[in-house]
């Protein structure tokens, strides 16, 4: 018995070892297992801002038209009475000398470029849009709600409703400038007069006021 006991101790001994040698080899009876890696997110690309498109510039006028009133008289058309105050200039008008203004009809082309100028040297003056002419059937009282006080947007056609240019500064060293307008795409001709200088008036002081005819070929 002895002797058996002594052929058995050894071959327990490397029994034991191998399931401990198992144990440790599968980590033991631990049910945890190695966690995944985290897949690493691509980063977002940042769209590259567009640049603004530049605003396009302001075309420059081709229609010129120069006022003044004390200092100039009035002219007597047929067929729509009295003009005064207004004046067609072929070019820009040159501050120094100051144009000679001659009160008279403007005629303009559809669809093209029109400028305000203010030569008189004591008085403010607008363009306003007085509605269609038909001979001298003028309106009794300047009637353009906008009159001095507003000034229509750049590149407004002169033949809107309730169009004007606001008040212009008198002539000092340099003109009351409009802003750049157009002519419009509509023909016909058209009342325009000053909000300071129109209906009422003085007695004996003629009206400031003139008619636009617009022509499309």
């Amino acid at each position: 018995m002895t002797a058996l006991l002594r052929l058995w101790k050894p071959l327990a001994y490397v029994v034991v070892a191998l399931i401990v040698f198992a144990f440790v080899a599968t980590g033991g009876c631990s049910n945890s297992s190695t966690p995944s890696p985290t897949p690493s997110t691509s980063p977002i690309p940042t769209p590259s801002g567009s640049r603004a498109p530049s605003p396009s510039p302001i075309p420059s006028p081709v229609n010129f038209v120069v006022m003044d009133y004390a200092s100039v008289p009035p002219t007597n058309d047929p067929t729509f009475g009295e003009i005064q105050g207004y004046a067609q200039t072929a070019s820009v008008p040159a501050a120094s000398p100051v144009p000679t203004v001659s009160s008279q009809l403007i005629t303009v082309h559809c669809n093209q470029t029109i400028k305000f100028y203010n030569a008189d040297r004591a008085s403010a003056h607008t363009a306003s849009l007085l509605g269609a002419a038909s001979g001298m059937n003028w309106p009794t009282n300047f009637n353009n709600v906008n009159g001095a006080n507003v000034s229509s947007p750049q590149l407004t056609a002169i033949t809107t409703p309730e169009f004007s240019t606001g008040s212009m500064l008198p002539f000092a060293t340099t003109f009351g400038e409009s802003p750049v307008y157009t002519t419009g795409a509509t023909a016909g001709a058209f009342y325009f007069g000053d909000f300071y200088d129109y209906k009422p008036v003085l007695p004996g002081f003629p009206q400031m006021r003139t008619v636009i005819t617009i022509l499309c070929p």
